[in-house]
C-alpha cells in the first residue's frame, strides 16, 4: 500500500459544509487476519439480541448485538459447544442523527451459514469481533457461505476460496455477485486501499471466464468489470479521476489514479470480450464489453471500431467512442470530431471525455462546443476535459477566456488561467475569494474560492515589500482577509505574511478581527506565530 491509513471525509475542501474525517486503515492480509483471530468458525446464524458490553463504545447509529450460531466447523481454536455467541456492531434500533463515523459492522441473515474471524470476549462464554474500526475493507472477518457443510480444505484461505467458487455457481444473482465482489477485493494487484493480495489475479480472471456470458446481466456485467481491471474507461464517475492523471492542467483537489494503470484481463481476454461486444447480448453488456478493454491499446481492435462507431445502440457508441482516445491518432481526431455531434448525448459525453484522455489539443475548439450542448452531463464533460489541459495551449486558453462568464464554471475556467499568470486576472480572482461563488454544474474537487484564495496569496507573497506597505495592493490584501477559512492555518498565515513584511499594525488589526470571527480560540496559534513568524511561508 502506498499510505498506510487515510482519511473517510466528508466535506474537506469539497463540499461547503463542516469537515468530519476519520482514519482509516488498510485491509488486513488473510494472513494476518487468521493471526489476529482467537477463533475462526463457519456456522449458520440462528438467532440475534441487543447485548449490553462496555467494549462496544457508543457509536451514533449502530449498537452492540449478540449473534448466536449453529457451528459448522472449527477452522482456528477450539470451541465444544455445537452453537457459539459472536458480538458485534450492528445497526442501531433506534433512528440516527446525521452519523459521522461508522465502527466495523455485520449483519447476519438468519438461517445463512458464514465463515467468521472472531476474538474471546470479556463476557464468559462469547466471542466478539476483532477490532471496533472498519479497515478500508469494511466487511473484513466475515464471509458469507454458499452451504452448511463443514469444511475440508487444511487451510483458512483454501477453505475461503472454496466456498467463493460455490457461490460464484449459485444462481442467485445476489450471491454470485458477492462472490465476484469478494474475489475481485482479494486478488487486487495495484495500490488500492479497499482490497488485499490474497489470491493469484489471473485465478480468479480465469473464474470470471464462464460468468462474463451468463444469461443473466446481472452476473455477467459485474464479471466483465472484474476483467476489465477498474480501468478508468469501465465508469464516467472515474473520468474525472483519469483526467487529473493524465492530463497536463490542473483539476484542483481530486486525487491521481495510478498512470502506469495496467488492464492484465483485457490483454488475457481480449478476444473473448470483442466477442461479447460483437454477439447478441444486452447492450448494456456489450458496451460494457468495450468499456473493459479501455487500456489494453491493442491495435487489433481498429477493425472491431469500424462498426462499434457505427452501431444503432448509442451505449454501443459511446462506449467505442471512449475506446478510441487509446489510439491518438489524427485518424481517431476526426472521429471524435464527428462523434461530437451525434444524436446522442451519450455518446457526446465519451467524446468529450476521449478528447481529454487522448489529451488532444487540437480539439479544444470541439469542447468549446460542446459546453454549450443542450445536455447537463456533456458540457460538464466537456469542462472536465477541458480542464485537464494546459492553458499554455493557446487553443484552450482561447475557450477557457471565451467562458470566463460561464456561470457554470466560470471560477473554474479563472483560476486556470490565472494560476499561470494571475496579474491579467487579479480582480477576477479577489472577486471569487470574496463572493465564494460555487460552480452550477460541478462535479468536485477543491473549493473554487479556496483555490482562489491560494492563488491570490502566493501572488501577494510574490510582491515587493515597499509596494505592500505604500498601500498598492490594499484591496487585494483585503480580499485575501475576507477568503475561505478551513481552520487556524489561513489566519495564522495571513498574519504570519504581515509580520514577515513588518507591517505590524495591519497583523495587529487582523488579528483582532480574525479572534472575533473565529469561534475558537485563535491566540493560540496566533502565539505559536508570534514565537517564528518565517517558518509560515505556505509554499
Amino acid at each position: 500500500m502506498k499510505q498506510a491509513l487515510t482519511f473517510i471525509a466528508f466535506g474537506m475542501l469539497i463540499l461547503n459544509s463542516p469537515a468530519m474525517a476519520y482514519m482509516v486503515g488498510p485491509p488486513l492480509s488473510l494472513e494476518k487476519l487468521v493471526d489476529e483471530a482467537d477463533i475462526i468458525f463457519k456456522a449458520t446464524a440462528v438467532s440475534r439480541k441487543p447485548v449490553q458490553d462496555d467494549w462496544f463504545k457508543p457509536v451514533n447509529g449502530y449498537e452492540a448485538w449478540e449473534t448466536e450460531f449453529k457451528i459448522c466447523s472449527i477452522l482456528k481454536g477450539a470451541h465444544h459447544a455445537t452453537t457459539l455467541r459472536f458480538r458485534h456492531y450492528d445497526d442501531s434500533r433506534k433512528p440516527a442523527t446525521m452519523m459521522s463515523y461508522q465502527p466495523q459492522f455485520y449483519h447476519f441473515e438468519p438461517d445463512r451459514t458464514y465463515l467468521v474471524f472472531a476474538k474471546k470476549s470479556e463476557a464468559a462464554d462469547a466471542f466478539r469481533q476483532i477490532s471496533p474500526a472498519h479497515t478500508g475493507k469494511s466487511d473484513q472477518g466475515s464471509l458469507l457461505c454458499a452451504n452448511d457443510k463443514p469444511v475440508a480444505r487444511a487451510t483458512v484461505k483454501e477453505a475461503i476460496w472454496n466456498e467463493l467458487q460455490m457461490l460464484l455457481q449459485n444462481s442467485n444473482a445476489k450471491d454470485a455477485t458477492y462472490a465476484i465482489r469478494q474475489l475481485d477485493e482479494m486478488s487486487d494487484e495495484s495500490e488500492t486501499f479497499d482490497a488485499t493480495h490474497d489470491f493469484d489475479r489471473t485465478e480468479v480472471l480465469k473464474l470470471m471466464l464462464p460468468l462474463m456470458t451468463n444469461d443473466d446481466p446481472k452476473i455477467a456485467q459485474p464479471a466483465i468489470e472484474v476483467i476489465g481491471s477498474h480501468n478508468p474507461y469501465l465508469k464516467d464517475e472515474m473520468a474525472v479521476y483519469w483526467l487529473a492523471t493524465v492530463g497536463s492542467g490542473n483539476i484542483h483537489g481530486l486525487g491521481k489514479l495510478d498512470p502506469a494503470m495496467k488492464n492484465l484481463g483485457a490483454k488475457l481476454y481480449l478476444h473473448k470480450l470483442v466477442a461479447i461486444a460483437d454477439g447478441k447480448a444486452a447492450s448494456a453488456t456489450r458496451a460494457l464489453a468495450i468499456r473493459s478493454l479501455g487500456l489494453s491499446r491493442d491495435s487489433a481492435l481498429r477493425k472491431s471500431f469500424q462498426g462499434w462507431l457505427k452501431d444503432t445502440d448509442p451505449a454501443v457508441r459511446a462506449a467505442a467512442t471512449l475506446v478510441l482516445a487509446d489510439f491518438p491518432d489524427a485518424a481517431a481526431s476526426e472521429s471524435l470530431r464527428l462523434l461530437a455531434t451525434d444524436p446522442s448525448p451519450e455518446v457526446r459525453t465519451s467524446a468529450a471525455y476521449a478528447i481529454g484522455f487522448a489529451q488532444l489539443t487540437g480539439l479544444g475548439e470541439t469542447l468549446g462546443a460542446l459546453l454549450a450542448d443542450k445536455d447537463t452531463k456533456v458540457r460538464r464533460a466537456a469542462s472536465e476535459s477541458l480542464l485537464s489541459f494546459s492553458p499554455k495551449h493557446e487553443s484552450v486558453a482561447k475557450v477557457l477566456r471565451a467562458n470566463l462568464a460561464n456561470d457554470e464554471f466560470s471560477p473554474l475556467f479563472l483560476n486556470t488561467l490565472a494560476i499561470e499568470n494571475p496579474g491579467p486576472y487579479l480582480d477576477a480572482i479577489a472577486k471569487v475569494v470574496v463572493q465564494k461563488p460555487d460552480p452550477k454544474n460541478w462535479s468536485g474537487g477543491q473549493i473554487p474560492c479556496f483555490t482562489a484564495w491560494n492563488i491570490l496569496f502566493k501572488y501577494l507573497q510574490s510582491q515587493p515589500t515597499d509596494d505592500l506597505r505604500v498601500g498598492k495592493f490594499d484591496r487585494y490584501l483585503d480580499a485575501m482577509e475576507k477568503g475561505y477559512v478551513t481552520g487556524s492555518s489561513e489566519p495564522c498565515y495571513i498574519y504570519a505574511f504581515y509580520l514577515q513584511r513588518g507591517m505590524a499594525e495591519r497583523a495587529k488589526k487582523y488579528r483582532a478581527a480574525a479572534k472575533q470571527a473565529a469561534n475558537y480560540d485563535l491566540d493560540v496559534y496566533f502565539n505559536r506565530v508570534d514565537q517564528n513568524p518565517a517558518q509560515y511561508t505556505r509554499e
